[in-house]
């Protein structure tokens, strides 16, 4: 009986080895067989990258090519598509690997691949479509923006703003709301997409944006349109200063601190009236445009901005202040005279983020002006308040002895003080 068990203990073990030498004699069959094809894949992509530039060179026609033309999914028709994909990155050859990718049957079968089932296999071809640039391929990837499955859509988009043709930027503005109401996650995502068309696209993006009812949408051109910096978008933007929403007043202020410089008064002074919105992130797109386009009308306002309630209304107006106004020491200082504390700190806080405070210590080298004495005055409640640091950090390293020695009487009568 014993000897029975041990029998079948022994060819359980054996059983139990070969399932193992099998698993891994597959194992490094199949990385043997990867490594092999790896190494044909870049042998034949070294040998025709050569060989189609050359032919590129001497301006030969199709027929030349043509000998490449390989079976579907064969080791060298992998090798070509890396090879024409390629020369879409030198701009010498890119035109040719437009052309060839065509000619050579890639767009025609990836085409076919739009059909297929497995989601991962589709995906794979609307994106190689939209990197072949092919301009015959938008027809065939414009339904696919009306798929109910929302994760094309990204996908989509990005392959129809590389083709860039006017056919693919309709079709994707003609659908923009329809494709955010089913899924805001795709909106940044269609947004980078959409400045890839480049400034071409203005003119479409400001007439569809006019006849958005959908704020989303709205905003989401005027994202874009802000990014572009296109001043021909100025018009619409202005516009959409005084919007209901929110989101679209902030995205206008964008498009207009981009490109508005050189706008009239009376429009500068639109931009200004939204230093007093009632939303924070308006506040501050405000703040920001209004630092761009550097109108000085805008100091005083921007200068009680810099106890806003919040942060980044506050760092933007600090900012704004620095690159408007001259006398931007002076105004910080009149803003350091209120009686509040908080009002204080927050002031110290922005002169401390926007760096202004090394400007404030670089000032002290100049002892006995007006800038020296207002310069001082900001530092010595800087350190009062307990905003000392950047001064300590410059005695440690600092290489003008005057001004070292200046900071170091400051930070006494501040904690004197």
């Amino acid at each position: 009986m014993f000897a029975d068990l041990e029998q079948i203990l022994l060819a359980f073990i054996g059983f139990v080895l070969l399932v193992i030498l099998t698993v891994l004699a597959a194992t490094i069959y199949r990385r043997a067989a990867a490594l092999r094809r790896y190494r044909v894949l870049d042998r034949n992509r070294e040998q025709y990258g050569k060989r189609f530039r050359e032919l590129i060179d001497e301006g030969k026609s199709f027929d030349e090519f043509s000998a490449f033309a390989f079976p579907s999914r064969s080791e060298k028709w992998h090798a070509v598509e890396h090879v024409l994909s390629g020369l879409l990155e030198d701009r010498k050859y890119e035109s040719a690997g437009v052309s060839l990718f065509d000619q050579l049957g890639y767009r025609s079968y990836h085409e076919r691949e739009l059909g297929n089932r497995d989601a991962i296999a589709k995906s794979s071809a609307v994106e190689k479509l939209g990197r072949m640039r092919c301009e015959a391929s938008a027809g065939k990837l414009v339904p696919l923006l009306d798929e109910q499955d929302a994760k094309f859509v990204p996908v989509t988009v990005r392959a129809l703003s590389k083709i860039g043709t006017l056919e693919a930027l309709e079709a994707i503005l003609e659908r923009l709301p329809e494709l955010y109401s089913r899924s805001l996650v795709t909106k940044k995502s269609i947004e980078r997409s959409l400045r890839n068309f480049g400034p071409a696209a203005v003119p479409d993006l400001v007439r569809h944006g006019e006849g958005y009812s959908d704020p989303v949408s709205r905003a989401s051109v005027l994202e874009v349109l802000g990014i572009l910096g296109a001043p021909e978008a100025l018009p619409f933007a202005i516009r959409s200063l005084e919007h209901e929403d929110s989101e679209v007043r902030a995205k206008a202020l964008k498009a207009v601190g981009a490109a508005g410089r050189d706008l009239p008064p009376g429009e500068k002074d639109r931009v200004l009236a939204l230093l007093d919105d009632p939303v924070w992130f308006v506040r501050l797109q405000a703040a920001k445009a209004l630092g761009t386009l550097r109108y000085e009308k805008a100091v005083p306002l921007l200068s009680k901005r810099l106890v806003d309630a919040n942060w980044q209304v506050r760092n933007a107006s600090a900012t704004a202040v620095v690159r408007t106004s001259d006398d931007a020491i002076g105004i910080f200082l009149d803003t350091l005279g209120a009686t509040d504390r908080y009002a204080k700190e927050s002031v110290c806080e922005e002169i401390q983020k926007t760096d202004f405070v090394y400007r404030l210590i670089d000032d002290l080298g100049s002892p006995g002006g007006e800038t020296y004495e207002k310069s001082r005055e900001i530092l010595r409640i800087m350190v009062y308040l307990g905003y000392g640091t950047p001064l300590r950090e410059y005695l440690k390293s600092g290489a003008d002895e005057g001004i070292r020695k200046e900071l170091t009487l400051i930070l006494q009568e501040g904690m004197a003080s």
